[in-house]
C-alpha cells in the first residue's frame, strides 16, 4: 500500500468502538492535527489492532503500507518506521498530559513493538462521588468489557470535554474559512495576475480537484496488474481481481472496496485552498472513483496522481510526451520519453530500493475534453514524486521564471509538460531539478 494512506471511510465495527472514538479525538487534537503522518500511522495501527489483526503489525509491513518501502526491504538499514513510532509515542504522552487528561481510556504504543495498548484509566473522584474505580485491565481485549461504575461516574465529564474539543475544532475551522474567504474577497487580483492559477480559478466558474484512489493502487500492487479507465468505470475490477499466488480473491475484493486517498493529495488540496484570492465556493473536491466523464468536459480540473491511482489521466496521455509505466512483474516504475531531444534519455527509471530513492514528477497543463478549459495534472512515480511536482507549482520563485520562459508571443501560456527528478528522503521529496519540458501552442 502506498505511503501515508488514510482511509476515507471506517468500518462500522470500528467506528462504534469507544477505543476508536478515542483515536478519532486524538487525531483531531491540537497535538496531532498538524502531523498528518503521525495521524495516519496511529489510525493504521489501531484499525488493525481493533479488527483483531495485531499479528499483521510489524515494522516491515508498516514500512510497505504507509511509507512506500519496497517489498521485503531491510528495516535494519531503513529506520523510518522506528523514527515515526518514537515521535508517535512522544505525541501520545503529550496528548494525555494536556488536552487528554480527562480520558477514561489511555492509549500507548509500548516500546519494542508497534501494537497499540488500550488501558482503562481512573480519574480522581470529586467529593460528591463515592464510587471506586477498578484496576485497569492488562490487554486490549479486556477494555471492551470494562463497564465499571468509575466510567459511569465520569460520563458527564467525558462528554463535556469531548464536546468542548469538538466545538473548538469546528470553530477553528469555521474561523479559518471566514478569514480565508475575507482574504479572497479583499485581494481578488492575486489570482487574476498569476499566469497559472488565473487559468484554473475564477469567480465565474467552478474548479474540480480530483484526489487519487490509493485503494486502487494497493489493489494493483496486490494483483500485479494495472486497471484501465474502462475497467475502472465499469467497476468489475473490484469483484474479478486475480490476486498473486498465496492470497485469496476475497482479500483482493476487500482491498478493492476500500476508499483511500493519500496524505500528499490532502496536503496539495490544503495548499490550493490557501492560495490568496481563490474563491472557496467555486472549488469542488472529488474522489477519483466518484468522477464521471462529463465532469471533464467544461470546467477546469486538477488531477492528482498518475493514471495508476487516477485512471482519468489516461484520457490525456495519448497526447503527452512523458508517460508513466508501472512494470509490476519486474517491480519497475519508469517515465517514457516518447520523443527524446538532444541528450535526453528515452526512459527514466525510478529507484525505490537505492539509498536515495530516485523519483520523478510530471506537471502537465492540457485542454479538457471539449477544449473549453484547462486540466492540470500533478503526477509522480510515487507519492514523493507527486509531492515534488506540487512543491514546484506552489513555489513561485521556481514556477514563475519557468512560465516566463515558455510564454507565447501574445503573453499567454501554451500547454506544457515538465519533467522533474527528485529524491525520496524519509517519505518526502527533497529538492528537485528540471530534466526536460515540452510546449504545445494553443
Amino acid at each position: 500500500m502506498p505511503e501515508h494512506a488514510l482511509q476515507v471511510d471506517t468500518e462500522p465495527v470500528v467506528g462504534s468502538d469507544p477505543r476508536w472514538e478515542l483515536v478519532e479525538r486524538i487525531v483531531a487534537s491540537p497535538s496531532f492535527i498538524r502531523s498528518p503522518r503521525l495521524c495516519s500511522l496511529l489510525m493504521h495501527l489501531c484499525e488493525l489492532a481493533l479488527a483483531g489483526r495485531s499479528g499483521e503489525i510489524n515494522e516491515q509491513s508498516i514500512g510497505e503500507a504507509l511509507f512506500e518501502r519496497a517489498r521485503n526491504y531491510d528495516p535494519s538499514i531503513d529506520g523510518i518506521v522506528r523514527s515515526h513510532a518514537s515521535r508517535l509515542r512522544q505525541r501520545l504522552e503529550q496528548y494525555f498530559n494536556e488536552e487528554g487528561t480527562h480520558e477514561t481510556i489511555r492509549l500507548t504504543i509500548p516500546k519494542g513493538g508497534y501494537t497499540p495498548l488500550f488501558e482503562a484509566h481512573s480519574q480522581p473522584l470529586l467529593q460528591s462521588e463515592s464510587v471506586l474505580s477498578p484496576a485497569p485491565p492488562d490487554s486490549i481485549q479486556e477494555v471492551s468489557d470494562v463497564r465499571t461504575s468509575a466510567v459511569i461516574a465520569n460520563t458527564y465529564r467525558r462528554l463535556f470535554w469531548a464536546t468542548s474539543i469538538a466545538l473548538i475544532v469546528a470553530c477553528s475551522f469555521i474561523v479559518f474559512l471566514l478569514v480565508h474567504a475575507h482574504s479572497a474577497q479583499s485581494s481578488p487580483g492575486s489570482v487574476t495576475k498569476h499566469p497559472l492559477w488565473s487559468m484554473l480559478f475564477g469567480a465565474d466558474h467552478s474548479t474540480l480537484i480530483v484526489a487519487s484512489d490509493t485503494g486502487l493502487t494497493s489493489l494493483e500492487t496486490f494483483t500485479g496488474s494495472n486497471v484501465s479507465l474502462a475497467e475502472y468505470l465499469s467497476g468489475d475490477y473490484r469483484t474479478h481481481a486475480t490476486p498473486l499466488t498465496g492470497t485469496t480473491p476475497e482479500i483482493a475484493e476487500k482491498i478493492a472496496s476500500r476508499r483511500y486517498t493519500s496524505i500528499v493529495d490532502l496536503d496539495i488540496v490544503t495548499k490550493l485552498f490557501q492560495i490568496p484570492g481563490v474563491p472557496i465556493n467555486r472549488m469542488q473536491l472529488r474522489y477519483a472513483r466518484d468522477l464521471r466523464p462529463n465532469d471533464l468536459k467544461d470546467e477546469p480540473v486538477i488531477l492528482l496522481g498518475s493514471a495508476e491511482g487516477t485512471p482519468w489521466v489516461e484520457l490525456f496521455q495519448d497526447k503527452m510526451n512523458f508517460v508513466f509505466v508501472h512494470d509490476h512483474q519486474n517491480h519497475r516504475f519508469v517515465v517514457l520519453n516518447r520523443v527524446p531531444h538532444g541528450n535526453e534519455q528515452a526512459r527514466y527509471e525510478a529507484d525505490l530500493t537505492g539509498p536515495v530513492h530516485r523519483v520523478y514528477g510530471v506537471i502537465a497543463l492540457r485542454p479538457n475534453m471539449k477544449g473549453s478549459g484547462d486540466v492540470l495534472v500533478l503526477e509522480g512515480t510515487s507519492m514523493a514524486g507527486t509531492e515534488s511536482a506540487a512543491d514546484f507549482v506552489f513555489d513561485d520563485s521556481r514556477l514563475l521564471p519557468f512560465l516566463a520562459t515558455i510564454k507565447q508571443k501574445n503573453g499567454s501560456l501554451p500547454y506544457f509538460e515538465l519533467l522533474l527528478k527528485s529524491n525520496n528522503m524519509n517519505g518526502s521529496a527533497s529538492g528537485s531539478e528540471i530534466l526536460s519540458y515540452r510546449t504545445t501552442a494553443r
